[in-house]
């Protein structure tokens, strides 16, 4: 094992340019929500990376860059966000170090440089994380940003370590920060989630070296909610949503894999870098390997878990089936009755006389409970 393939590289949370299809306007009463689909195409590699649903009316803003970087050859950056408000589901992108306790290595790839096209610097804690390294670039230049209360997340630091993988030491750690700021004149509030991650490996010394180690560390799955102060709360059930409907596509993933051990394999031979990154993101296949299949599902559920357990004032969701495709999809709780129509639309009401069928020109049906 090369100490590249340890990390997947794929935000958990994870998350394209323009807006969200709306498709035609609809009354809807105060108490109910539509959701439309939502579904991000790599330029680069021509696969869908994720799909989700997100609210009718919200933009999605972001991208995925490719870099010939061993550690992190995809990075993600996207933004859901009401266009009429301060509500937004922010992913941001991983950050990948090196270090080593070989003084004669430091000597000539001191702090500050590269290895592998990864930075070198020591490692930070979770605290550190986010105040020297999220925090500031995140939201920087924001009018009266304060750093309120911390809480830590046992289930993604679980999740940031990963499996035990013989001849590594893996650690991590996991939280949230509530941030509050000012924006163009409303008082904002947002938590702040993210994980510090540690792959260390011990590698014998010589006749002429004591022995020393390698570490690989990520500052990762970061992720944030944000709303008009008092209003988080609010928006759990949206920003749930958004989360749990969100899935990476596996070919896509297998694609990010391929293309790490294939760069990995090239910095191994020789200390150039691969400049043709669009020619060996083509030449990667799709097809994932039964251990890392297993990894993929088992990141899926895991971020389920933590959005569903960790997230303050986020109150479940109600599992319908849709009669178009016959699959259950999980919709905010609490609003009791939820449509559907056959473009991957659902509304969620509390009102027992609505349909959504009077005055539309699409055609919805009721949808069932799930198991």
């Amino acid at each position: 094992m090369t100490p590249f393939r340890k990390w997947s590289g794929i935000p958990s949370v994870v998350l394209l340019l323009g807006a969200v299809a709306a498709g035609p306007a609809l009354a809807a009463p105060p108490a109910s929500e539509t959701f439309v689909p939502y579904s991000y195409v790599d330029p680069v590699s021509r696969l869908e990376v994720f799909r989700c649903l997100v609210p009718r009316g919200w933009k999605v803003e972001g991208q995925v860059k490719w870099s010939a970087n061993p550690a992190l050859p995809a990075q993600l950056r996207f933004r859901f966000h009401d266009p009429a408000g301060a509500a937004e589901v922010n992913l941001f992108p991983t950050q990948a170090f090196f270090w080593t306790d070989n003084a004669t290595f430091l000597g000539t790839n001191p702090p500050g440089t590269l290895r592998f096209n990864t930075l070198v610097a020591r490692p930070v804690d979770l605290d550190a994380a986010f105040d020297r390294l999220l925090v500031p670039s995140i939201r920087k230049g924001v009018a009266g940003l304060s750093v309120g209360e911390r809480k830590r997340l046992p289930d993604l630091a679980r999740l940031a370590a990963g499996d035990p993988t013989p001849g590594v030491r893996s650690s991590a750690q996991a939280g949230k920060v509530r941030l509050a700021y000012q924006e163009r004149g409303k008082a904002i509030e947002e938590d702040l989630f993210a994980s510090v991650a540690s792959f260390r490996i011990d590698l014998p010394g010589s006749a002429m070296s004591r022995p020393y180690y390698i570490d690989y560390w990520y500052v990762d799955n970061v992720f944030s909610f944000r709303a008009e102060k008092g209003q988080l709360a609010a928006h759990s059930k949206t920003f749930q949503t958004v989360v749990l409907s969100m899935k990476v596509n596996p070919k896509w993933f297998a694609k990010v894999v391929h293309t790490k051990e294939a760069l990995a394999k090239e910095f191994m031979r020789s200390t150039r870098a691969v400049t043709a990154i669009g020619a060996t993101v083509a030449s990667a296949g799709t097809n994932l390997r039964e251990e890392q299949m297993r990894d993929w599902g088992r990141r899926q559920s895991i971020q389920d878990k933590v959005v569903q357990a960790q997230s303050d004032g986020i109150r479940g969701v109600d599992r319908f089936v849709d009669p178009h495709s016959g699959n259950e999809v999980e919709l905010p709780s609490g609003y009791g009755r939820a449509w559907a129509n056959n473009l991957g639309e659902y509304i969620v009401t509390e009102s027992p006389s609505y349909n959504p069928n009077v005055g539309s020109n699409l055609h919805w049906e009721e949808m069932s409970a799930g198991r």
